[in-house]
């Protein structure tokens, strides 16, 4: 049976290769090619599976869990602006300093950023990115969200941004 399963989860591994989405690293002049940009699976269920994570693995595995819930949330983000806001595009920020936003939004100049958090709580320290991207975007930048596993919305780093439960993202 375990020659099997391996069988399986190659098969559906290489099915999957196909099931993802390369956000470009973004930067005030718009797209760096000298950059990699960051892979985002399309099916985090998929992934999951694949890299057998389960829901009781929720507190052990939180930072393989991340990485996932990270991709999940930006896949719903570029899945709703493709029904409101065909215009708008989609990137992620690293700078030299390993400095980073998980998904940068554009339309024309403006600028949002969007960090996303597998906690329930928010700190300052969360927002390091969105303050990065705050200053180099200038004034366009429009301005940050950080989503994280807690129950209430509110506004983090002095009010420079807001910290708002990923349930909501639905309701929005």
């Amino acid at each position: 049976m375990t020659g099997f399963r391996q069988i399986d989860r190659i098969a559906a591994f290489a099915l999957c290769q196909t099931k993802h989405r390369a956000v470009c690293q973004w930067n005030v002049h718009g797209l760096r090619r000298d950059s990699a940009g960051k892979i985002q699976i399309c099916d985090s269920g998929v992934a999951a599976t694949l890299s057998d994570l389960r829901a009781d693995h929720w507190i052990q595995e939180r930072e393989r869990f991340g990485r996932l819930l990270e991709s999940f949330i930006v896949q719903q983000l570029v899945a709703q602006a493709g029904a409101t806001q065909a215009d708008l595009r989609f990137w992620h920020y690293r700078d030299r300093d390993q400095v980073e936003v998980d998904c940068v939004m554009t339309q024309g100049r403006k600028v949002w950023g969007v960090e996303v958090k597998a906690a329930r709580s928010v700190t300052a320290s969360d927002t390091k990115g969105l303050h990065r991207l705050a200053e180099i975007a200038g004034s366009d930048f429009q301005g940050g969200i950080v989503f994280h596993d807690g129950e209430s919305i509110f506004p983090v780093a002095n009010g420079a941004f807001l910290a708002v439960p990923i349930s909501k993202l639905w309701e929005l």
